[in-house]
């Protein structure tokens, strides 16, 4: 009888166990479902958003109503003083000190805050504000700054899927001084640009107070919403009106820069709105192009030389081509560069999809690729700033990890695992990751270029030695 009961016994565990085993795989393969579902849910609300504008309006708020409803957001955000820029940290920042105190607080940096400040609220679901108005954000995003309300302000903006990068007026503005000082505003004046990825159209409209010419293009233009596209031209025009016109010129057109969002964007004469892709530039006539530039594209595009081979059929020689890339892994701001640690095919299989297979969550190229591409078909580095931000013990400690994971990764199937560490960040002033670049090229007008100047390691902003912007007269 002993051994049978035995068996029996052995028999009821065995099934127990499988039928625990058959539940919990169950149980996860629901969880799963339903962070697909989920997951397909929000994509197919935010497509729902882009493919209906009307969804955005929401219900009218009278303008008290809305000046009150921003006071309270700025106050919760600790978002009052809003003119006042942070300084970035030219040392490492001090271990964070938690305090209950207010005044203790920095203030956000401009950026942010005139992008929290001029958000309408009815963009964000209940949930959303709610979780914007606690200051409930992820503690992660602190490693990436000295300052908490810029990390918690930049993790809310950049992880909510109706925001779609639409909110970097003050990036933009900054990148556009950038540009102009370069080129010098009397050289703008009278010539073509080419914008690449116009967004909602910031740009755009800002080389057209420029009395320029604009070629416009736009993988998938975003509908014209007043609610949402409103408030990024009051911070435009409110920007350039500050300006001086010694960054702007004497001749600047404010009201005709600002006619543009009046107009929808719509309709101008001089300015030529086409939907095609980097790589295409389908309506953008050969040897036309005095500047193009771009803000947050290159990183989405699918190939870098096909893209380069168009910008050189566009561009006239001595031309110049300015690029704001973002080099991060945009699944998660927190931790640049996951993307890398996964395999190749995985990498491809996950990321690359969407509109004409374009990487969503960035195309992992790094600069010296960049510049390879851009050599191959006559583009000369003259210009890069290095990106990073402020170095903390959390940011370097993340660092020196994910570099240490990623040499033990076998190189076949994990193609920047023997990458050169340059291009990560060791070139970088502070050993921080390389999150960012800024990056203009000038057009030689021929072939291939080889022994091109190469910027150097360990400085953050670089000019090529001879570099003076030669654009032909129109």
């Amino acid at each position: 009888m002993r051994p049978a009961i035995c068996r029996h016994r052995l028999l009821y565990s065995t099934v127990a166990l499988v039928v625990v085993v058959f539940l919990t795989v169950i149980r996860m393969d629901s969880e799963l479902q339903s962070n697909i579902v989920q997951r397909q849910n929000v994509k197919q609300q935010t497509d729902a958003m882009f493919a209906n504008p009307g969804l955005f309006d929401g219900p009218t708020k009278t303008e008290l109503r809305l000046k009150k409803e921003i006071g309270e957001l700025q106050t919760l955000l600790r978002l009052k003083h809003v003119t006042e820029p942070v300084q970035v940290a030219a040392v490492p920042c001090p271990v964070p000190q938690k305090s209950t105190k207010p005044e203790l607080h920095q203030s956000a940096d401009v950026e942010i805050a005139r992008r929290f400040a001029k958000l309408p609220l009815n963009l964000l679901s209940a949930d959303d504000q709610t979780r914007l108005l606690q200051n409930l954000m992820p503690d992660s995003m602190k490693r990436w700054s000295c300052n908490q309300d810029h990390a918690e302000s930049e993790k809310a903006l950049r992880s909510h899927p109706a925001m779609h990068s639409n909110l970097d007026g003050q990036e933009y503005f900054n990148r556009f001084i950038q540009v102009v000082r370069i080129f010098g505003w009397q050289r703008l004046e009278n010539k073509t640009f080419l914008e690449l990825g116009f967004g909602i159209a910031l740009m755009t409209a800002w080389l057209r107070g420029m009395n320029t010419t604009v070629y416009a293009t736009e993988i998938q233009p975003i509908p014209w919403v007043p609610s949402r596209h409103g408030p990024f031209f009051d911070v435009m025009y409110d920007l350039v009106a500050k300006a001086s016109k010694e960054d702007l010129g004497p001749r600047f057109d404010l009201e005709k820069a600002a006619a543009y969002g009046r107009q929808c964007g719509r309709g101008l004469p001089d300015v030529k709105e086409l939907t095609t892709t980097m790589e295409r530039l389908d309506g953008v006539p050969a040897a036309s192009v005095d500047v193009s530039f771009s803000l947050a594209v290159l990183e989405h595009i699918s190939e870098l030389e096909p893209s380069f081979m168009a910008l050189a059929r566009v561009h006239r020689p001595g031309s110049l081509s300015c690029h704001q890339v973002d080099l991060r892994d945009h699944s998660d701001p927190t931790q640049p560069w996951e993307f890398f640690l996964t395999s190749d095919k995985d990498f491809y299989a996950k990321t690359v999809g969407g509109i004409q297979g374009h990487p969503y969550f960035g195309n992992r190229f790094r600069l010296s690729q960049i510049m390879k591409a851009a050599a191959s078909n006559g583009f000369e580095t003259v210009h890069v700033v290095r990106d990073h931000e402020p170095a903390s013990p959390e940011g370097l400690r993340y660092a020196k990890k994910a570099l240490e994971k990623l040499d033990r990764l076998p190189a076949d199937t994990h193609k920047y695992s023997k990458w050169p560490r340059s291009d990560f960040n060791e070139c970088t002033s502070n050993k921080m990751p390389q999150t960012g670049l800024f990056i203009c090229f000038r057009y030689a007008g021929g072939g291939p270029l080889t022994n091109t100047e190469e910027p150097t390691c360990g400085q953050d902003v670089w000019y090529r030695s001879d570099f003076s912007l030669k654009v032909a007269d129109s």
